[in-house]
């Protein structure tokens, strides 16, 4: 008898079914098989897929499911993916090193060991980069099928495109046809090239050079894609099965003859859909009311009239409009698809706008362009009017309202605000070369995930909706994750498509707008305006009343007609005559393009033939668009002082190379990144000093690049590939300095980002470097110079020198590095007195950090752009001054001038600033915020740049910029602005602190009455012991709930979105609470209790945003109690402190009572009641004293063990959950991840707070030692330092004393899992592979105490950390690769406040599969507590 075997995958983005046959004791054999893309429609797809092989309900048939989490919805057994990748190589008698799976949304490397087992697996974050639904998505931009690729691209060539980013490489592609520099065959094979790198990464991480490698997946139909796979990895052996397509289905129906279940009926084949992990907002209706449209204004054709012809040539969508140059009346128009060939969109709305004329001729004088593609369409057009879209869309508002006061645009790719001051425009902001909220994603995303193929059926579907869902707003490939999620747990298709344009909105509001004023008439505009259901999610989330202008699509080509109008009026455009016909038929070529030398960018430039004339196009600068305009620039007059800069840090204050006397043949290799860019005459000179040759790094590598461990920013990235190149140069060591800190100008040291510092840590691991190999001195220079002089003597021994050759060079690298800031500096003195003496003449200072806004490897030719538009480019570090003060506990090196030179920028009325930034970049997330406070109503400019090449958008910020200021200039007075100043403060007392009325000067203690005490949340039970303490100590004091995205929607409202979660999710608590007590009501003072930070991360910044933020919000009564971890949070004195670190304790534990009993309890509804129960009588013995609480605690004990259990703690996986501090311990963030680990019988152990706590205490004990080794033992003795010590040893033994005293009482319940805490074992180890504890952060703790973990008899460690968080990637990247090395499963997460997207669960799930897989090795024997503690004492006394 035959028997059959159904596989079923459902992928994220399309539905694979298998179907198996065979016969008693034979192998199956392939029957049948059938693919269709489910559009979120799991049952309907099903249904048809089953017809398609054509199912009956009688046929005897064992099934089985694989793919996401659509596949719960199936009843039949399941398994994950990888499993049944596993099974499909059994059939198949495959064992190749690894499977790349490219599927719609995911793209993984499988690596497996000899017996066919998955032992590790590579993937991508939540960004859709390097997926097949991404390159289907731009493919049907361009009206192309992915069945057309292999035909059309034989003879395209590969053009650079950004392989970070969906959204960067949707902008390239987007530009690059836009501007005439591609062929659509070209951007295919370009994407396919991309998707091949990307595999190739991955390739590169898994350390796969050679072997046999699987590619599986429906991109694998992409002969090129395979081609540009198998050129760069010649050594590996492809093999592409012919199931590729349908791999996994094959797999599990290969698997369902042991793992299978009969089929069931068709009727119950597919299961009601699950609970909604998503929120949702109030009806699109509701906010009806709040908006208005405004009446169209058309009119016929007058064959007597004069016309303008606009055009705007956006990056999706192209718009023509014929206006009436008398009456600027509209009397034709079109609004098409660009498809990607800007040109031929032109022409077909031509032929629309000669067809609604029928047989008029109309006499066109003036013709315009705006838009993406302007430049490209102004010479097709040969007019001088090309101008940008901010003005263009101005011009045609302030038409129809004449007092509009703000514009929210939102484009194809592009979206914008604009703030108005008596029709001109004065401020502005775009998006940061993100298309989340823009028109192209809403489309697209309708149009793949929801098959809604008509952008004008959206809104009407969207106010069908209920309960819109509340989205996620980072990323737009994010949001399409969401939407899966969305569709497979059964959500009704109206609340997903309202909840993709509340989505769209929002990231509108947060990520363009900002902090930006919003006034009182705001205008909506852009095609998306036309959407009905935008409007009204406008209106529901700014609470302000929304106008939409009549033609809202046509605003840029109206606005640039009347522009052009204007310009003719002013005596600047002359006239012509344009006839439609002619330029439908006028022809336009490319003619061969060159390489333009007039400044270091070396652009290769096209030329444009159109007619008889040839026009060179493109280019990073103006220089070409000038003399097509015949705009004349005297350069004699502009300078860019960021080239000076770099002439003078790497010549003129450099070596010259020929004076090297050689005293070793060993090379150094320098990578061009990070500090080299700011102390290169102390590092030249020093190993120029003794005699060593050093190599620089001349190119950014790509393969460098690809072995990234985690994802970081593009300056990191440049890093990675610099690296590379100089090993590639086969030196014999490489300079990779932790760069810690520098002096600083304000009362906080002056440290530099994670990643910074992070340099030689993280390049350790991804490039397998040796110790010996790695030149790895801490710069630590917040004390002066002299500082780090013993660790560049350890260089120089380390090069076999002596010490006292290393101190000679040392003194000579500082020598001359304080000649160059001499010298730089007075420079920069003259360079602003030249600046106040033109007060006719725009400057622009460039701020950022000198390794993005200073280098051609990262800058984008910006600073050429700005001086090919005539103006004088100053970087920040030449003008900065240091008078003044800027916002608090500014800890960054970086940040403490960029802020100072913002000071400069506000004092200096014809200096503006462009600040450069990078995507992630978290230091700006906050220090922008500042800026915009600091500049007042001054216009600034943000450039967000990355990987992506494409310049149009960078083009159209710094035009429109210049435009603005320059109308800033003419029309705007500034206003006096109010000083920041609160009227409550906080001062410190030896026990307890003072709450000072700095209008009145009375104090009140914190436990007076008039006083509350607010607590955000940081874990339920953690939080709520902090409340008790409170309490018991005699203050008013309230524990904040758990976040929820209603309350972190608060916080979005007011932020930009671009912060850390922890920052947001806190923020948002408070926000909440003040809703529900609002502030000033009463003679009341709220204390609102933030921890801070000395940095690197950006913890220290939250206390700052939010006082900032509670002084606009006019909240006189509430004040910020900031607690820092450089003393281990003890500014309450030690009677509260006792109390505290008993609640930590009793909460950390707890919470692992809580997650053991869920696990192992019979009834673990039961065990909740039992449980809640003993918590609350131990809250209550908490409150009442120390004695009470030790015998509750013993009580409580009994009670716990007597609940009956199926299974024991150690019977159990255990995975350690670490990373950032706030995320690892908030119900909020972490549940999703420790709930899905628990379903797999997993225990999800979360590294405590207490963990942080002895950490502190530990960097506490570093610093001390730090401070007697420098001092020595009199000098400590004599500044108090011996006294700090011992203060901090009795502390720490009282709190190991109390701990473990409670821990004793509880771990007989057999409920309390084992964890490493001893810091300085587990520190000390882990510098060894990780970092070292000169850098103080999660970085330094999280990824040794992991180790320790797994060495303790874990089975594995999941890193968590915010969205972005540098510590959390550098955690990643120093402790993943070690990890993986050993075969140790590893997890890293990153959360931004929403549920995780199906390709994270699915991760997730891989890795619950390796843990339970896993072979937990035996925990190490423990020394005893009093061994443990003399050695402390031993080291303690161990004085130099």
């Amino acid at each position: 008898m035959i028997k059959k075997t159904l596989g079923i995958d459902i992928g994220s983005t399309s539905f694979k079914l298998c179907v198996l046959s065979s016969s008693p004791g034979a192998e199956p054999l392939a029957e049948s098989h059938a693919i269709l893309s489910h559009d979120g429609d799991i049952e309907g797809t099903l249904e048809r897929l089953l017809d398609t092989l054509g199912f009956e309900d009688t046929d005897e048939v064992v099934g089985l499911v694989t793919g996401n989490e659509g596949r719960h919805r199936i009843a039949l057994p399941d398994v994950i993916a990888a499993v049944a990748i596993e099974s499909a190589l059994d059939a198949l008698q495959l064992r190749p090193r690894a499977v790349v799976s490219m599927g719609g949304e995911d793209l993984v490397v499988y690596v497996l060991d000899g017996r066919g087992r998955i032992i590790n697996t590579y993937a991508g974050n939540k960004c859709a980069s390097g997926t097949g639904e991404f390159f289907r998505q731009q493919l049907g931009r361009m009206n192309l099928e992915l069945d057309d690729i292999n035909d059309i691209c034989r003879h395209a060539c590969v053009h650079p495109i950004s392989a970070r980013c969906s959204v960067f490489m949707k902008s390239d592609c987007t530009h690059r046809l836009n501007k005439g520099e591609a062929t659509k065959a070209d951007v295919a094979l370009s994407l396919s090239k991309v998707m091949a790198d990307k595999v190739g990464e991955f390739l590169i991480k898994a350390k796969l050079a050679q072997g046999q490698v699987v590619l599986i997946g429906g991109v694998t139909r992409n002969e090129h894609l395979i081609e540009f796979i198998g050129k760069s990895n010649p050594s590996i052996e492809l093999i592409v099965p012919e199931q590729a397509a349908y791999f996994e289905a094959f797999g599990a129906a290969y698997l369902a003859r042991l793992k299978g279940a009969k089929v069931p009926a068709r009727d119950a084949l597919v299961r009601p859909g699950v609970a909604l992990a998503y929120k949702t907002f109030s009806p699109l209706s509701e906010a009806s009311s709040l908006v208005f449209h405004a009446p169209s204004r058309r009119a016929a054709y007058d064959p007597d009239a004069e016309y303008i012809l606009g055009v705007d040539g956006g990056s999706t969508t192209t718009k023509v409009a014929l206006v009436n140059a008398l009456t600027l009346e509209i009397v034709a128009e079109h609004y098409g698809r660009t498809h990607g060939d800007p040109v031929a969109a032109l022409k077909q709305c031509l032929r629309e706008v000669r067809r609604q004329l029928g047989d008029h001729k109309p006499r066109i004088r003036l013709v315009a362009t705006t838009g993406s593609s302007r430049e490209l369409l102004g010479v097709f057009l040969e007019t001088v009017g090309v101008y940008n879209e901010i003005i263009a869309h101005t011009v045609g508002t302030t038409f129809f309202q004449k007092d509009v006061d703000t514009i929210f645009e939102i484009g194809g790719q592009d979206a914008k605000y604009v703030l108005i001051n008596n029709g001109v425009p004065i401020d502005y902001a775009m998006n940061e070369a993100c298309s989340a909220g823009t028109g192209s994603f809403l489309e697209e995303s309708a149009a793949g995930d929801l098959n809604i193929h008509s952008a004008s059926e959206i809104g009407p579907i969207a106010l069908r909706a209920a309960a819109p869902l509340k989205f996620g707003e980072h990323c737009s490939a994010f949001i399409n994750s969401d939407i899966r999620k969305a569709i497979q747990q059964g959500a009704p298709r109206e609340d997903i498509v309202a909840g993709l344009v509340f989505s769209i909105v929002a990231n509108y509001l947060n990520r363009v707008v900002g902090n930006r004023s919003v006034g009182s008439h705001i205008v909506l505009q852009g095609g998306v305006a036309k959407n009905p259901a935008v409007p009204l999610a406008f209106a529901q989330m700014t609470g302000k009343s929304i106008t939409v202008p009549p033609d809202p699509e046509l605003m840029g080509c109206f606005g640039v007609a009347r522009l052009v109008l204007q310009k003719h009026d002013e005596g600047l455009v002359d006239k012509g005559e344009f006839d439609i016909d002619a330029l439908i038929d006028k022809p336009i070529a490319y003619g061969k393009d060159f390489v333009c030398k007039s400044c270091d960018n070396l652009c290769t430039v096209r030329r444009l033939v159109v007619g008889a004339r040839r026009y060179p196009f493109g280019g990073r600068c103006s220089l070409y668009t000038n003399q097509r305009k015949k705009r004349t620039i005297h350069e004699e007059k502009v300078v860019d002082y960021t080239q000076i800069r770099t002439r003078m840090l790497f010549e003129d204050f450099a070596p010259k190379p020929d004076s090297l006397r050689l005293r070793t043949t060993r090379v150094v290799g320098v990578p061009m990144a990070f500090t080299v860019h700011s102390l290169w005459p102390f590092y030249s000179w020093f190993f120029h000093t003794l005699g060593v040759r050093i190599v620089t790094s001349t190119r950014i590598v790509p393969e460098g690049i690809a072995k990234q461990e985690s994802n970081y920013c593009f300056p990191t990235e440049i890093a990675h590939g610099a690296i590379q190149d100089v090993l590639n140069q086969g030196v014999d060591f490489i300079f990779l300095p932790h760069f810690r800190d520098m002096p600083s100008t304000e009362d906080v040291h002056a440290c530099v980002c994670p990643l910074t510092q992070g340099l030689p840590y993280f390049a350790r691991q991804a490039f397998g470097l040796a110790d010996e190999m790695v030149l790895r001195p801490v710069l630590s220079l917040k004390d002066g110079f002299e500082a780090s002089r013993g660790a560049f003597e350890n260089v120089a021994v380390q090069l076999g020198f002596t010490r006292e050759e290393g101190s000679r060079a040392y003194d000579k690298g500082i020598e001359e590095y304080r000649r160059f800031l001499d010298a730089y500096r007075t420079l920069g003195k003259e360079v602003l007195r030249e600046v106040q003496s033109n007060p006719d003449r725009v400057f622009i200072a460039l701020l950022g950090r000198p390794y993005n806004a200073f280098t051609r490897d990262a800058n984008m030719g910006i600073p050429r752009k700005f001086t090919s538009q005539g103006v004088t480019i100053l970087p920040f570090d030449m003008i900065y001054s240091e008078e003044g003060e800027i916002p608090p506990n500014n800890y960054w090196y970086y940040g403490q001038q960029n802020m100072r030179a913002v000071q400069q920028v506000k004092r200096v009325e014809n200096l503006y600033l462009a600040w450069i930034s990078n995507f992630s970049c978290a230091p700006d997330s906050f220090l922008l915020h500042y800026v915009r406070w600091m500049m007042g109503q001054k216009p600034y400019l943000v450039l967000e740049i990355d990987s992506h090449t494409a310049d149009a958008g960078l083009d159209t910020r710094i035009e429109a910029f210049l435009d603005i200021v320059e109308s800033y200039r003419r029309h705007v007075t500034p206003d006096d602005e109010k000083p920041f100043e609160r009227r409550y403060s906080i001062a410190i007392k030896q026990e307890y602190c003072d709450v000072v009325d700095r209008k009145t000067g009375k104090r009140y203690d914190i436990r007076d009455p008039n006083v509350h005490l607010v607590w955000p949340s940081m874990g339920d039970l953690s939080t709520e012991a902090m409340d008790v303490v409170a309490r018991r100590q005699g203050i008013l004091s309230t524990h904040l709930p758990l976040p929820d995205v209603y309350s972190t929607q608060l916080a979005r409202n007011v932020a930009s979105g671009k912060e850390c979660i922890p920052a947001l999710l806190v923020l948002g608590s408070v926000l909440k609470f003040f809703q529900e007590h609002p502030p000033n009501q009463d003679d009341g003072i709220y204390v609102v209790f933030v921890p801070s930070t000395l940095g690197p991360c950006r913890t220290g910044q939250y206390h700052v945003f939010f006082d900032r933020l509670f002084e606009e919000m006019g909240w006189e009564n509430v004040v910020l109690l900031v607690a820092n971890s450089e003393n281990s949070y003890r500014e309450m004195g030690a009677t509260f402190n006792q109390d505290v670190w008993r609640a930590l304790v009793l909460g950390d534990t707890f919470t692992d009572i809580r997650t053991s009993l869920r696990l192992l309890a019979k009834d673990p509804i039961d065990a909740m009641v039992v449980f809640s129960a003993v918590w609350r009588d131990v809250m209550k013995a908490l409150l009442a004293g120390p004695k009470q609480l030790d015998r509750e605690l013993k009580r409580s004990a009994e009670r716990l063990a007597r609940i009956p259990r199926k299974a024991e703690l150690q019977d159990l996986p255990k995975v350690l959950i670490v990373g950032e501090i706030y995320v690892r311990r908030d119900n909020f963030s972490v549940d999703e991840v420790s709930e899905m680990l628990m379903a797999k019988g997993i225990y999800p152990k979360v590294t405590g707070v207490t963990e942080w706590f002895h950490y502190t205490d530990y960097a506490r004990k570093f610093i001390m030692e730090g401070e007697r080794k420098k001092k020595g033992w009199l000098r400590t003795l004599r500044d108090g330092g011996v006294k700090d010590e011992a203060v901090y040893l009795v502390e720490k033994v009282w709190k190991e004393h109390v701990e473990s005293k409670m821990l004793d009482v509880l771990r007989p319940t057999g409920l309390v899992p084992d964890v490493p805490h001893d810091m300085d074992e587990i520190i000390g180890k882990g510098r060894e592979h990780f970092v070292d504890p000169e850098m103080e952060s999660e970085a330094t703790v999280s990824p040794a105490v992991g180790a320790a973990a797994m060495q303790e008899g874990y089975s594995g460690v999941a890193i968590i950390a915010p969205f972005g968080c540098l510590p959390g990637r550098l955690i990643e990247g120093v402790y993943a690769p070690w990890a993986k090395a050993r075969g140790y499963p590893v997890l890293a997460l990153e959360n931004d406040g929403q549920p995780y997207p199906p390709n994270i669960v699915s991760r997730i799930e891989v890795f619950a599969h390796h843990v339970k897989r896993f072979n937990a090795t035996e925990p190490s024997p423990k020394k005893p507590s009093w061994r443990v503690l003399a050695e402390q004492v031993q080291r303690l006394t161990n004085w130099n």
